[in-house]
Protein backbone atom coordinates (compact mmCIF):
# COMPACT_ATOMS: atom_id res chain seq x y z
CA UNK A 1 0.00 0.00 0.00
CA UNK A 2 1.43 3.46 -0.93
CA UNK A 3 2.51 5.48 2.09
CA UNK A 4 0.00 8.32 1.58
CA UNK A 5 -2.95 5.87 1.40
CA UNK A 6 -1.67 4.07 4.48
CA UNK A 7 -1.40 7.37 6.36
CA UNK A 8 -4.93 8.47 5.29
CA UNK A 9 -6.42 5.16 6.41
CA UNK A 10 -4.59 5.35 9.74
CA UNK A 11 -5.78 8.91 10.28
CA UNK A 12 -9.42 7.99 9.53
CA UNK A 13 -9.35 5.04 11.92
CA UNK A 14 -7.82 7.22 14.61
CA UNK A 15 -10.49 9.87 14.13
CA UNK A 16 -13.32 7.34 14.35
CA UNK A 17 -11.79 5.85 17.49
CA UNK A 18 -11.48 9.19 19.22
CA UNK A 19 -14.97 10.39 18.30
CA UNK A 20 -16.49 7.10 19.44
CA UNK A 21 -14.75 7.38 22.81
CA UNK A 22 -16.03 10.93 23.27
CA UNK A 23 -19.62 10.03 22.34
CA UNK A 24 -19.46 12.33 19.34
CA UNK A 25 -22.57 12.43 17.15
CA UNK A 26 -22.32 13.39 13.53
CA UNK A 27 -24.55 16.38 12.94
CA UNK A 28 -25.19 17.60 9.38
CA UNK A 29 -26.58 20.96 10.48
CA UNK A 30 -23.30 22.78 11.29
CA UNK A 31 -22.01 22.01 7.80
CA UNK A 32 -25.24 23.00 6.08
CA UNK A 33 -24.69 25.66 3.38
CA UNK A 34 -28.14 27.04 4.13
CA UNK A 35 -28.80 29.34 7.05
CA UNK A 36 -28.60 32.91 8.31
CA UNK A 37 -26.58 34.95 10.80
CA UNK A 38 -28.38 36.06 13.96
CA UNK A 39 -26.92 39.00 15.90
CA UNK A 40 -27.24 38.52 19.66
CA UNK A 41 -29.29 41.24 21.37
CA UNK A 42 -29.43 42.26 25.03
CA UNK A 43 -31.07 39.64 27.25
CA UNK A 44 -30.90 36.82 24.68
CA UNK A 45 -29.45 33.45 25.61
CA UNK A 46 -28.18 30.71 23.35
CA UNK A 47 -31.00 28.47 24.56
CA UNK A 48 -33.70 31.04 23.68
CA UNK A 49 -32.19 31.69 20.26
CA UNK A 50 -32.01 27.98 19.45
CA UNK A 51 -35.60 27.40 20.62
CA UNK A 52 -37.03 30.17 18.43
CA UNK A 53 -35.32 28.70 15.36
CA UNK A 54 -36.52 25.21 16.26
CA UNK A 55 -33.05 23.82 16.94
CA UNK A 56 -31.38 22.06 19.82
CA UNK A 57 -28.98 24.40 21.66
CA UNK A 58 -26.12 21.93 21.12
CA UNK A 59 -26.55 22.18 17.35
CA UNK A 60 -26.17 25.98 17.45
CA UNK A 61 -23.28 25.75 19.93
CA UNK A 62 -21.34 23.31 17.74
CA UNK A 63 -22.13 25.22 14.55
CA UNK A 64 -20.46 28.31 16.08
CA UNK A 65 -17.64 26.47 17.91
CA UNK A 66 -18.81 27.85 21.26
CA UNK A 67 -17.16 26.20 24.26
CA UNK A 68 -19.33 27.83 26.94
CA UNK A 69 -22.95 28.61 26.03
CA UNK A 70 -23.20 31.18 28.83
CA UNK A 71 -20.39 33.28 27.35
CA UNK A 72 -22.20 34.69 24.30
CA UNK A 73 -22.42 38.46 24.34
CA UNK A 74 -24.37 41.27 22.71
CA UNK A 75 -23.23 41.79 19.13
CA UNK A 76 -22.03 38.23 18.52
CA UNK A 77 -23.08 36.91 15.09
CA UNK A 78 -24.31 33.33 15.33
CA UNK A 79 -24.72 31.01 12.35
CA UNK A 80 -28.21 29.45 12.44
CA UNK A 81 -28.06 26.40 10.15
CA UNK A 82 -31.16 25.69 8.09
CA UNK A 83 -32.91 28.97 8.89
CA UNK A 84 -34.38 31.02 6.04
CA UNK A 85 -34.78 34.41 7.72
CA UNK A 86 -33.87 36.26 10.91
CA UNK A 87 -36.49 35.86 13.64
CA UNK A 88 -37.19 38.05 16.65
CA UNK A 89 -35.99 36.36 19.81
CA UNK A 90 -37.62 36.91 23.17
CA UNK A 91 -39.12 34.65 25.80
CA UNK A 92 -42.45 34.55 23.98
CA UNK A 93 -41.37 35.42 20.45
CA UNK A 94 -42.66 32.30 18.67
CA UNK A 95 -45.93 32.85 16.77
CA UNK A 96 -47.17 29.69 18.49
CA UNK A 97 -46.84 31.36 21.89
CA UNK A 98 -48.25 34.60 23.22
CA UNK A 99 -47.82 36.94 26.15
CA UNK A 100 -50.60 35.06 27.90
CA UNK A 101 -48.34 32.04 28.31
CA UNK A 102 -46.82 33.28 31.56
CA UNK A 103 -50.18 34.28 33.04
CA UNK A 104 -52.03 31.20 31.86
CA UNK A 105 -50.63 29.15 34.72
CA UNK A 106 -51.81 31.75 37.22
CA UNK A 107 -55.43 31.69 36.05
CA UNK A 108 -57.84 29.00 35.03
CA UNK A 109 -57.57 28.15 31.36
CA UNK A 110 -60.58 28.86 29.19
CA UNK A 111 -61.52 25.34 28.22
CA UNK A 112 -63.33 24.40 25.04
CA UNK A 113 -64.43 20.89 25.90
CA UNK A 114 -63.42 18.42 23.20
CA UNK A 115 -66.43 17.54 21.07
CA UNK A 116 -66.55 15.38 17.99
CA UNK A 117 -67.52 17.48 15.01
CA UNK A 118 -66.63 20.86 16.53
CA UNK A 119 -64.03 21.09 13.75
CA UNK A 120 -63.91 19.58 10.27
CA UNK A 121 -61.00 17.65 8.79
CA UNK A 122 -58.63 20.23 7.25
CA UNK A 123 -57.47 18.02 4.37
CA UNK A 124 -58.00 14.74 2.60
CA UNK A 125 -55.25 12.19 3.00
CA UNK A 126 -53.77 9.53 5.21
CA UNK A 127 -53.27 10.05 8.93
CA UNK A 128 -49.58 9.19 9.34
CA UNK A 129 -48.77 10.48 12.82
CA UNK A 130 -50.87 11.09 15.91
CA UNK A 131 -50.75 13.46 18.85
CA UNK A 132 -48.34 12.75 21.71
CA UNK A 133 -44.81 11.43 22.04
CA UNK A 134 -42.99 10.49 18.85
CA UNK A 135 -39.39 9.31 18.79
CA UNK A 136 -38.97 10.52 22.34
CA UNK A 137 -40.25 14.03 21.59
CA UNK A 138 -43.67 15.59 22.00
CA UNK A 139 -45.67 15.82 18.76
CA UNK A 140 -48.16 18.61 19.34
CA UNK A 141 -50.48 17.82 16.46
CA UNK A 142 -51.35 15.23 13.83
CA UNK A 143 -49.92 14.67 10.35
CA UNK A 144 -52.06 14.10 7.27
CA UNK A 145 -50.14 12.99 4.18
CA UNK A 146 -51.24 13.53 0.60
CA UNK A 147 -50.03 14.68 -2.82
CA UNK A 148 -48.33 18.07 -3.05
CA UNK A 149 -50.94 20.71 -3.83
CA UNK A 150 -53.78 18.98 -1.96
CA UNK A 151 -56.25 21.61 -0.73
CA UNK A 152 -56.14 22.57 2.95
CA UNK A 153 -59.28 24.00 4.55
CA UNK A 154 -59.94 26.00 7.69
CA UNK A 155 -61.29 23.60 10.31
CA UNK A 156 -63.70 26.27 11.60
CA UNK A 157 -64.66 29.88 11.00
CA UNK A 158 -62.22 32.40 12.39
CA UNK A 159 -59.55 35.02 11.75
CA UNK A 160 -56.10 34.41 10.29
CA UNK A 161 -53.65 35.67 12.92
CA UNK A 162 -50.46 34.42 11.25
CA UNK A 163 -49.61 33.78 7.61
CA UNK A 164 -46.05 33.22 6.47
CA UNK A 165 -42.85 31.37 7.27
CA UNK A 166 -43.11 30.08 10.82
CA UNK A 167 -40.46 28.75 13.19
CA UNK A 168 -37.78 26.82 11.31
CA UNK A 169 -39.42 23.43 11.55
CA UNK A 170 -42.92 24.54 10.53
CA UNK A 171 -42.20 25.99 7.10
CA UNK A 172 -45.00 27.97 5.44
CA UNK A 173 -47.68 28.18 8.10
CA UNK A 174 -51.18 29.55 8.75
CA UNK A 175 -52.69 30.09 12.19
CA UNK A 176 -56.44 30.69 12.56
CA UNK A 177 -58.08 31.94 15.75
CA UNK A 178 -61.60 30.65 16.42
CA UNK A 179 -64.33 31.02 19.03
CA UNK A 180 -64.12 29.14 22.35
CA UNK A 181 -60.44 30.19 22.74
CA UNK A 182 -59.40 27.67 20.11
CA UNK A 183 -56.59 28.17 17.60
CA UNK A 184 -55.64 25.88 14.73
CA UNK A 185 -52.23 25.60 13.09
CA UNK A 186 -51.55 24.45 9.50
CA UNK A 187 -47.87 23.84 8.70
CA UNK A 188 -45.50 22.69 5.89
CA UNK A 189 -47.68 24.25 3.17
CA UNK A 190 -46.40 24.65 -0.37
CA UNK A 191 -48.53 27.75 -0.89
CA UNK A 192 -50.53 30.02 1.40
CA UNK A 193 -53.80 31.43 0.04
CA UNK A 194 -54.82 33.82 2.85
CA UNK A 195 -53.28 36.83 4.54
CA UNK A 196 -53.11 37.86 8.18
CA UNK A 197 -56.35 39.56 9.22
CA UNK A 198 -58.51 37.60 6.77
CA UNK A 199 -61.78 36.25 8.18
CA UNK A 200 -62.37 32.74 6.89
CA UNK A 201 -65.37 30.43 6.87
CA UNK A 202 -65.35 26.82 7.95
CA UNK A 203 -64.24 24.78 4.96
CA UNK A 204 -62.63 27.72 3.15
CA UNK A 205 -59.46 26.83 1.25
CA UNK A 206 -56.51 28.52 2.98
CA UNK A 207 -53.41 26.72 1.68
CA UNK A 208 -51.98 23.91 -0.43
CA UNK A 209 -50.20 20.89 1.03
CA UNK A 210 -46.44 20.81 0.75
CA UNK A 211 -43.20 19.87 2.46
CA UNK A 212 -41.65 23.17 3.56
CA UNK A 213 -39.71 23.43 6.79
CA UNK A 214 -38.47 20.31 8.51
CA UNK A 215 -40.45 17.71 6.61
CA UNK A 216 -39.77 14.37 4.93
CA UNK A 217 -42.57 14.57 2.37
CA UNK A 218 -45.81 16.36 1.44
CA UNK A 219 -48.17 16.46 4.42
CA UNK A 220 -50.15 18.77 6.67
CA UNK A 221 -49.08 19.19 10.28
CA UNK A 222 -52.30 20.21 12.03
CA UNK A 223 -52.51 21.49 15.60
CA UNK A 224 -55.38 22.51 17.85
CA UNK A 225 -54.62 24.78 20.80
CA UNK A 226 -56.80 25.93 23.69
CA UNK A 227 -55.28 29.38 24.21
CA UNK A 228 -51.63 28.23 24.01
CA UNK A 229 -52.04 24.66 25.27
CA UNK A 230 -51.81 21.93 22.61
CA UNK A 231 -54.82 19.60 22.44
CA UNK A 232 -55.37 16.33 20.60
CA UNK A 233 -57.07 17.34 17.31
CA UNK A 234 -58.74 13.93 16.97
CA UNK A 235 -60.99 14.77 19.93
CA UNK A 236 -62.43 17.73 18.01
CA UNK A 237 -62.74 16.11 14.58
CA UNK A 238 -65.62 13.95 13.30
CA UNK A 239 -65.09 10.21 12.93
CA UNK A 240 -63.88 9.38 9.45
CA UNK A 241 -66.03 6.89 7.57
Amino acid sequence: MPFHKYFSTLFLLGFLFLTACQGFKFDPWPESPYGIHHTVQKGQTLYQIAQVYGLDMEVVRRANHILDASKIKVGDRLWIPGARRVLSVSKNSSPLRSKTTRTAKKKKMHTARPRKGLLIWPAKGTLTSGFGKRNGRKHEGIDIAGPKGTAIYSAAAGEVVFSGWGPTGYGKMVIVKHAHHLTTVYAHNSKILVKKGTHVKQGQKIALMGSTGRSTGPHLHFEVRNDTEPKNPIKYLPIRR
